[in-house]
């Protein structure tokens, strides 16, 4: 290539413009674990912290649901900042057993 600025110049690469598929299921999968997921782990730790909380049951519910309204807004932003969709399932998944096992253990193994 020349120094001169009038020679001409290679035309740059074409880029597709759009979204591929496979970016827009990505984008799926972390809105469904940051919509579900999230869902899913903070009625999970709500149920769990008002079942173990020492206070009056009343109390112990009001408290529980303002921790779970502070819950659900983690878990949907920790679907999005995890590496991958499949990271931010897993990651919900696991932050998910301790209230289960926590119901679990409260329940006496009963349904």
């Amino acid at each position: 290539m020349s120094d001169h600025p009038a020679a001409p110049r290679p035309a740059p690469k074409q880029r597709r413009a759009g979204i591929t598929l496979r970016q827009r299921g990505a984008v799926a999968a972390r809105a469904l674990a940051a919509i579900l997921g999230g869902y899913g782990v903070a009625a999970l730790s709500t149920n769990a912290l008002a079942a173990v909380l020492p206070l009056r049951p009343v109390e112990a519910v009001v408290s529980a649901t303002l921790t779970g309204l502070a819950v659900y807004p983690c878990a949907a932003m920790w679907a999005f900042a995890a590496r991958s969709a499949t990271r931010a399932w897993v990651g919900l998944a696991l932050f998910a057993v301790v209230p289960g096992l926590v119901l679990l253990a409260r329940s006496g193994g009963q349904s």
